[in-house]
C-alpha cells in the first residue's frame, strides 16, 4: 500500500475523493489547503484534507475500516502542523466518531446532531477562556454580551451597545478577531474602543478562534446560505453556549434584528432556537428610512459619498474613512 499527497488534485483524483466522501455521507468542500489520498494499488481507500489549521473530510473505504488507516491521515497532518509550527489545530468529524479521535489526544469542543468539532489538547478552549478571564480581570457577576464584527463601527453598532449597557450592569463585547474583513482587527478594535469610551460598563475582548472563525464557522465570511453553513451556525452558537456563557457568566446575548441579509437572518434564527430566552433582539437603528448597516457604509465610502455616510457612523469612523488610510483599504 502506498499513498500520495496532492495539493492540487487532478480531475480524476477529485472525483475519487468526492465519491468516497459521498459514500461516507460527506461532501468535498472547496475551502481546502491540502488533501491526502491513500491508494491501495489504483483504488482510493481513504482521503483527508485540511483548511488552514482544521483537519476535515476524513473518509475510509468500508472494506478497509478497522485497519487504522485514519491514523495515517492524522499522523500526516499532525506532522505537517508540527513542521509549520502550528500548535493549535482542530478536526471535524461525525458525532459517532468522537470517541475514536479522543484516543488520539483530541478533546471535544462542541457538536450538533450532524457534526462535531474537536481540538488537540494544547490549551483547550476552557483553559484558554479561563486565562482570558484572568487577563482581563473579569469577575463572576452575571453579564450581558454582544458578538460583533464592526466592519466598520457604525451608529447602528453603537445603538445596540448603548442599549445593552443601559439595561445591564456589565457588557462584554466579543469583537470578531478573524482578519477576513475589509477593516483589519487592529483598526476595528481601535474604532470600537474609541466609540465606546463613554460607556464605563463595557469591556471589549477578542472573540478568539472559537467564535466566527475559520475553525468554528468557515463559511461566515463567504456569506453563503446552504446546509453546510447552517450546520456551522449551529456549531458556532453551541460553542458559545457550552463554553463562553458558562465561563464568563453570560446571562443574555444581544443582537440586532436582520431584515436584509439572509445569512445573518438565518444565524439570528439559529440563535433563537439554541439560546431561547437568553437572546435579546433589538430592532435595528434607522436613518432617513434606511437601516444603518456596515455594508451600506462601505458602499458609500467606496463611492466617496462621505457627506451621505456621515450620519451613519461615529466621528472616529468618519475620520478614518475620510483619511488616506481609510481610502487605501478600498483599493
Amino acid at each position: 500500500m502506498n499513498y500520495r499527497i496532492a495539493n492540487y488534485l487532478t480531475k480524476e483524483e477529485l472525483e475519487h475523493c468526492t465519491e468516497l466522501l459521498a459514500r461516507n455521507g460527506l461532501r468535498y468542500e472547496e475551502k481546502v489547503s491540502d488533501t491526502i489520498a491513500i491508494y491501495d494499488q489504483d483504488k482510493i481507500i481513504a482521503t483527508g484534507s485540511i483548511y488552514e489549521n482544521v483537519i476535515k473530510m476524513i473518509a475510509v473505504d468500508e472494506n478497509y475500516q478497522g485497519q487504522n488507516i485514519t491514523a495515517i491521515i492524522l499522523n500526516h497532518y499532525i506532522n505537517y502542523f508540527s513542521n509549520k509550527r502550528v500548535y493549535k489545530y482542530f478536526i471535524y468529524t461525525k458525532p459517532e466518531s468522537v470517541k475514536y479521535f479522543t484516543e488520539y489526544n483530541f478533546s471535544l469542543v462542541s457538536m450538533t446532531d450532524t457534526i462535531a468539532l474537536l481540538e488537540n489538547n494544547f490549551e483547550t478552549i476552557d483553559e484558554f477562556l479561563q486565562k482570558q478571564k484572568q487577563i482581563h480581570r473579569i469577575n463572576d457577576e452575571d453579564t450581558a454580551c454582544i458578538v460583533m464584527n464592526c466592519n466598520p463601527v457604525t451608529n447602528g453598532h453603537l445603538y445596540l451597545i448603548e442599549k445593552c449597557a443601559k439595561e445591564n450592569h456589565k457588557t462584554i463585547i466579543f469583537l470578531v478577531e478573524e482578519d477576513k474583513s475589509v477593516f483589519p482587527y487592529s483598526i476595528r478594535y481601535e474604532l470600537l474602543t474609541k466609540a465606546t469610551s463613554h460607556l464605563s460598563n463595557v469591556q471589549i475582548l477578542p472573540s478568539s478562534i472559537y467564535i466566527i472563525s475559520s475553525a468554528t464557522f468557515p463559511t461566515y465570511f463567504l456569506k453563503e446560505l446552504n446546509q453546510a453553513s447552517l450546520e456551522y451556525m449551529k456549531l458556532d452558537i453551541q460553542i458559545f453556549k457550552d463554553h463562553f456563557m458558562k465561563i464568563f457568566h453570560i446571562a443574555k446575548r444581544y443582537i440586532g434584528s436582520e431584515p436584509l441579509d439572509p445569512t445573518t437572518s438565518a444565524y439570528n434564527q439559529t440563535m433563537r432556537d439554541i439560546l431561547k430566552d437568553q437572546l435579546v433582539v433589538i430592532d435595528r437603528k434607522m436613518f432617513d428610512s434606511h437601516i444603518i448597516s456596515a455594508s451600506r457604509v462601505r458602499k458609500l465610502a467606496q463611492e466617496l459619498k462621505f457627506d451621505e455616510l456621515k450620519p451613519y457612523v461615529p466621528e472616529v469612523t468618519y475620520q478614518l474613512l475620510t483619511s488616506e488610510v481609510g481610502r487605501a483599504l478600498f483599493l
